[in-house]
């Protein structure tokens, strides 16, 4: 058992619990562990240690607690909005390893439990947990913003967490409070609890708060898009000039329509717009074009499927089911300006010969395997754990090896955090199921980084995980009211 568990009793309304409490965490997630027995959220808990009552972000480590030190907590368990407690009792990854019963590793991704309707925060957790980067920014943040704290912690858990048993999955419940205290539209509440919302706007409001937050301009650099414009008057204005401008963006979207059969036609579309303004030769109103191009390129691309939209006779967001296909590798060669499209081409082509050889190389591995399979069998003598650390430490030595071979073609003055070219792979993908986006459900799976072959992904289902194939994935296109795409995030091809 770890040095920083300690096993104490928790009593309330005449009944007692044990658990086991880690003091390097702050106080808040031991309140959590007592809304997951009591059912009394942690705002409505009255907490009594020595000195007075436990705040959420005490130091567990200063209250001094004794082995078995009975804890008394005051509150009136809830019975709307917060969910109820669970009919199965969660067992903590602390308390089996108390009882004995962690004898099998597994190195198999962790889950959310869903909290009501929450289900588009846990799809939205998992794609961002997808993104090695932030979670290295996150390790190093030292500020003080509630919901980012919230969110290193709740990465820093699930790496944790990579222990086999029962109770597989986290509780965000300090990471929602935050979220909703922050952006109130997520606290929104109808009759039968808090309402489903929407996995986009989530995804676009925790990354915009991280952008204002994260030091160094790290969103800007890993998922920042920059665009030249052009715009120009529709109609035949002799005095018309081409305006030039420059904007920015997080994210890519795929405008629906009847003709919209392929993820690229929308993404084309969605390049330009039609805007209204004065046009001083016609003394009146003309439409004008604005056409954008990208300048620059993100190490994560985000795209986003624009499904939802507001339909006025029902007074809600309608849904277009429209099936839309979308490649595993994208190329946005099409979306760039004429001033950086030349060298991105060539970076393009060169990064091709690149996988080609990386791909031989993973082909001819495999055969030498399945022709002397005897060199295999000192594996089978590892335990779950150490295969899995053998496994990890090749896995990273031979990305390594690649990737700087990737990086004696990419351009000498290569930004951090900028795509090399416009070549992406697909790595993860949030999707919703359902007719409207007020209600359905969302998921999220997320490319498997050690299989090279790119056939197994993870999929979450809130606190349920399972290893799924491409064949899945492919199926997301849509078509109807089973999972549809509405986020992809895309990784720049070679890094």
């Amino acid at each position: 058992m770890s040095e920083s568990l300690l096993p104490v009793v928790i009593r309330h309304a005449g009944k007692t619990h044990n658990v086991s409490v880690d003091l390097n965490e702050p106080g808040i997630l031991f309140k959590s562990q007592i809304f997951s027995l009591t059912n009394v959220p942690p705002e409505r808990q009255k907490v009594l240690v020595k000195g007075g009552q436990l705040k959420d972000d005490t130091d567990l480590k200063t209250l001094n607690l004794k082995p078995n030190q009975s804890i008394m907590v005051l509150g009136t368990p809830d019975s709307t909005g917060i969910p109820q407690k669970p009919k199965e009792k969660i067992v903590f990854l602390e308390d089996l390893e108390k009882q004995g019963k962690l004898t099998e590793f597994s190195a198999d991704p962790l889950g959310f439990q869903n909290l009501g309707n929450t289900c588009y925060l846990n799809s939205t957790l998992q794609a961002l947990n997808n993104v090695d980067e932030l979670k290295g920014a996150l390790q190093k943040y030292e500020g003080n913003d509630a919901l980012v704290k919230e969110l290193k912690q709740t990465f820093q858990r699930l790496q944790k967490g990579k222990i086999s048993g029962n109770g597989r999955y986290i509780i965000p419940l300090s990471l929602l409070n935050s979220l909703r205290s922050i952006f109130p539209q997520f606290a929104e509440q109808d009759n039968h609890g808090y309402k489903q919302q929407d996995a986009e706007e989530c995804f676009s409001q925790i990354l915009s708060n991280l952008k204002s937050t994260l030091p160094n301009d790290f969103v800007d650099k890993y998922f920042g898009l920059r665009f030249k414009t052009y715009q120009k008057c529709q109609e035949n204005d002799p005095e018309d000039q081409e305006v030039i401008g420059y904007d920015e963006g997080m994210k890519l979207s795929c405008h629906i329509n009847i003709n919209t059969n392929f993820l690229k036609t929308g993404l084309s579309e969605g390049t330009k717009d039609i805007i209204t303004k004065h046009n001083p030769h016609f003394s009146r109103d003309a439409n004008y074009v604005i056409e954008r191009k990208i300048t620059r390129l993100p190490k994560y691309l985000t795209v986003h499927f624009v499904r939802f939209y507001w339909k006025r006779e029902i007074r809600a967001k309608a849904k277009i089911l429209r099936k839309v296909a979308f490649p595993f590798q994208l190329d946005v060669t099409d979306l760039l300006d004429e001033s950086v499209k030349p060298t991105n081409i060539k970076t393009r082509d060169e990064i091709y010969k690149v996988e080609k050889e990386k791909e031989d190389e993973f082909k001819e591995q495999r055969r030498a395997k399945k022709m002397k399979p005897s060199e295999d069998r000192s594996r089978l003598l590892l335990s779950s754990k150490e295969k899995f650390e053998l496994e990890e430490k090749e896995f990273q030595e031979n990305e390594k090896k690649w990737l700087g071979e990737f990086s004696k073609v990419f351009p000498e003055d290569l930004g951090e955090g900028e795509a090399p070219s416009p070549l992406y792979d697909l790595v993860s993908v949030i999707t919703h199921k359902g007719a409207s986006a007020d209600s359905g459900h969302y998921q999220a799976f997320t490319r498997n980084e050690k299989d090279l072959t790119g056939n197994s992904w993870w999929y979450f289902n809130d606190d349920k995980v399972l290893n799924v194939t491409k064949d899945k994935i492919e199926s997301l296109a849509g078509g109807g009211e089973s999972d549809n795409a509405l986020i992809l995030i895309y990784k720049a091809s070679g890094l």
